[in-house]
């Protein structure tokens, strides 16, 4: 480890210790491998299950990925009538206008705020937070119930928060929402990132402008292939249910991978089943 890593490595151990924000706080931009990190994250929270006459009610224990529809979680939704959620964490700050707050002290704030404002909210955590291991990689969060997208905006921004989490209906698909500026990819970083591939990958990778290298970067790693290499795409496989800047009904979706084998299917049940060398061939019609 270099001289500057080691002090950076004890400066972050030292604010730890006292329950101050590991990142220091820095103005507002996300970097693309940033976002990759916080896709990796995971929410766990504990909610009562309501009553059945079978059980009496119980604590359930959900488990949610960013990117992925949970059906239990969407089950519970559905029953409790709640038309939305967000994970919002009160935890580092990007700017902290009254000095250098513990966390514990922002997350504090961050309750009293949702019970002012008389909002449903429930005590979770995100885990794999990539924080060099300090915290355990966690970090305490809320989950906040049938709260309109500007109202969790608004929440986010005034307590300085680069992203948020939301589950926009109760289907329960998780998308990260990024509140600051990605900001563009050095060409060192994007040559950088060019030479993990080979072949035709690499030769996509290479043709890149900043921009779209950037939101490839800032996708999850399991997805980089399938960005880079449209033509060679499986649609007997799923597809990434957004594209890189969280858009859900871009065209290369898992939602344009079901129309395309929904299409397939319908042809190939309306096809006649005639030999093939008998020289008549039904072929698939646009729609």
């Amino acid at each position: 480890m270099s001289a500057k890593g080691i002090y950076y490595h004890f400066l972050r151990k030292d604010r730890a210790a006292k329950g101050l924000p590991i990142i220091a706080p820095q103005p507002p931009g996300l970097r693309a491998f940033g976002i990759r990190s916080k896709r990796k994250e995971q929410y766990v929270v504990k909610l009562f299950k309501p009553i059945e006459s079978s059980t009496g009610g119980n604590w359930n224990v959900y488990q949610l990925k960013i990117g992925e529809i949970n059906q239990t979680f969407s089950n519970y939704m559905k029953t409790e009538r709640l038309y939305n959620a967000c994970f919002i964490s009160g935890w580092d700050p990007y700017e902290n206008p009254n000095g250098d707050i513990p966390n514990a002290i922002n997350h504090q704030r961050l309750k009293d705020h949702l019970t002012v404002e008389s909002l449903i909210h429930v005590e979770a955590k995100s885990t794999g937070v990539d924080h060099v291991g300090f915290y355990d990689g966690e970090r305490p969060c809320f989950v906040i119930f049938n709260i309109s997208k500007e109202k969790a905006d608004e929440i986010a921004d005034c307590f300085y928060q680069n992203t948020y989490v939301r589950v926009p209906n109760p289907m329960g698909y998780l998308k990260l929402e990024i509140r600051q500026p990605v900001q563009k990819t050095y060409s060192d970083w994007k040559s950088q990132w060019v030479e993990s591939f080979h072949g035709m990958a690499h030769e996509a990778a290479r043709r890149l402008s900043l921009d779209s290298a950037t939101e490839i970067m800032s996708a999850p790693e399991s997805e980089e292939l399938h960005w880079l290499l449209p033509e060679l795409r499986d649609v007997n496989k799923p597809w990434p249910m957004v594209t890189p800047t969280g858009d859900q009904k871009g065209a290369g979706t898992e939602w344009d991978r079901l129309s395309k084998l929904h299409k397939a299917a319908n042809w190939e049940i309306n096809c006649d089943l005639t030999p093939i060398d008998s020289g008549s061939r039904c072929e698939p019609v646009d729609d």
